[in-house]
């Protein structure tokens, strides 16, 4: 799994639950659309993200021990991306918010993720399960 790859696969949501075999597959489609999106972006954009891709992945290696993004678990990665984020530099918080929405929706418009949501519930939680309760 590519460091790009691992990056996508940690902004993944949790809800709804996937058997492993059909998030890993669901995990490639989003990290190719996520792709295929800045690569469809001007010039400038797909500068601006490899460059802040390339900060991430530096400080990500230092703040987990001298490790690739690759090689540790998702929630680590999350919370590198999420720690890179907090710095408030503009560009950085960018960027995640580029990757994260860019791989949700892709998340959302997946055919099994999508059936995944019609056969279970909302979680307890979401706003659409507070509003059928409280009809």
């Amino acid at each position: 799994m590519s460091t790009f790859d691992a990056t996508i696969d940690a902004l993944l949501p949790e809800w709804p639950a996937l058997p492993p075999s059909v998030r890993a597959s669901v995990s490639a489609h989003c990290a190719c659309f996520v792709r295929r999106q800045i690569a469809l972006s001007p010039a400038h954009i797909r500068f601006g993200v490899r460059v802040l891709f390339t900060a991430f992945c530096a400080f990500a290696f230092v703040r987990l021990g001298m490790r690739p993004l690759s090689s540790v678990p998702r929630e680590l990665r999350a919370a590198a991306l999420r720690a890179f984020a907090l710095e408030q530099a503009p560009p950085f918080v960018a960027l995640e918010r580029v990757l994260r929405s860019l791989t949700v929706l892709a998340f959302l418009e997946h055919p099994d993720v999508l059936a995944a949501i019609d056969a279970e519930p909302a979680p307890a939680s979401s706003p659409a399960a507070a509003q059928s309760s409280a009809s």
